[in-house]
């Protein structure tokens, strides 16, 4: 895994690494030892940006970029990838998710934090990790593989109800208490499917057939609401947006990229807290026609920035 390179390609990178970089030049000289928080280190792409325009923009600053991500896999790649910035002492790496970046930050000023939430390619495209119906792939979707419980244990356990209420809450599935009830049945049989390309199958039958044919796959919006809920992503959140984001220095900046409603409102709602940011988006930043054209996926990204008061 370590020789596997990342394809994932970072969305947005000019206006972030702009935005960040920037924000350097109006705060004070004398802040020394200060870091930017990448907390979704995933392929690399941001952080290499980031490095390359803090070399550029602000040489005589002595920032790290920390960079943080819950992926093992991610890590690994990261370590090989960056190992020069590493031992120049320009990065750090490490394996966490968002509640353990104040302890990876120390005592040190946060004066920059980049969070990409959402899921990879590196982690969609992969036939092992569970995160694609696309092929037969075992049901995991732990993005932290070395803790929590993989999806297959979650499905023996899980009610009914909590079951169609995950799928509702996070996936904003409206047949999601029959497509629960079919699960439940089927665990009653001890016919819980076995893979993702069958849990697919499974969720679709459960729509009507002029349903099954029209738009995105009927199984996607279940496949996101079982993805953050195995992986707590809207806790994580939670937790970054309480602790984390309120931790940067006055003129500190904070970039999200959000990819559904439920993390981007919450974001929103945060940035709305007057006495603590000033939001640069009124309306968040979108892709660009020639980005959708190299990057379909960046098609439902949404990038809000503000800066700590």
């Amino acid at each position: 895994m370590i020789g596997y390179v990342s394809h994932h390609i970072p969305i947005l990178l000019e206006p972030i690494t702009d935005f960040l970089v920037t924000g350097m030049e109006a705060l004070p000289e004398n802040l020394s030892q200060c870091i930017i928080l990448d907390c979704t280190l995933g392929g690399g792409g941001h952080t290499s940006a980031l490095l390359q325009r803090l070399q550029e923009k602000a040489p005589h600053r002595p920032v790290r970029v920390v960079g943080i991500d819950r992926d093992p896999e991610a890590i690994a790649r990261n370590r090989v990838k960056f190992e020069k910035e590493i031992s120049d002492g320009r990065l750090e790496v490490h394996h966490g998710s968002f509640s353990d970046a104040l302890r990876f930050a120390g005592d040190r000023p946060i004066v920059g934090l980049l969070a990409d939430l959402g899921i990879s390619s590196d982690q969609i495209d992969s036939e092992i990790r569970g995160f694609s119906f696309r092929f037969p792939a075992p049901l995991d979707m732990r993005m932290n593989t070395t803790r929590g419980i993989p999806l297959s244990d979650w499905l023996e356990g899980v009610g009914e109800t909590e079951l169609a209420d995950v799928l509702w809450k996070f996936g904003e599935e409206r047949l999601s208490r029959k497509i629960a009830r079919r699960l439940i049945d089927l665990r009653a049989k001890n016919a819980l499917p076995k893979d993702t390309s069958a849990l697919a199958e499974v969720i679709a039958s459960v729509f009507p057939p002029p349903m099954r044919y029209k738009g995105i796959h009927p199984a996607t919006r279940s496949f996101q609401a079982l993805r953050i809920e195995i992986n707590e992503e809207i806790r994580e959140l939670e937790t970054l947006i309480s602790k984390v984001f309120p931790a940067l220095v006055p003129g500190g900046r904070l970039a999200l990229l959000s990819f559904h409603s439920l993390e981007d409102r919450l974001v929103k709602e945060a940035f709305r807290t007057r006495e603590l940011y000033k939001i640069h988006t009124k309306k968040p930043l979108q892709a660009e026609d020639d980005e959708l054209a190299r990057n379909p996926r960046s098609r439902s990204a949404k990038l809000r920035l503000a800066e700590r008061i």
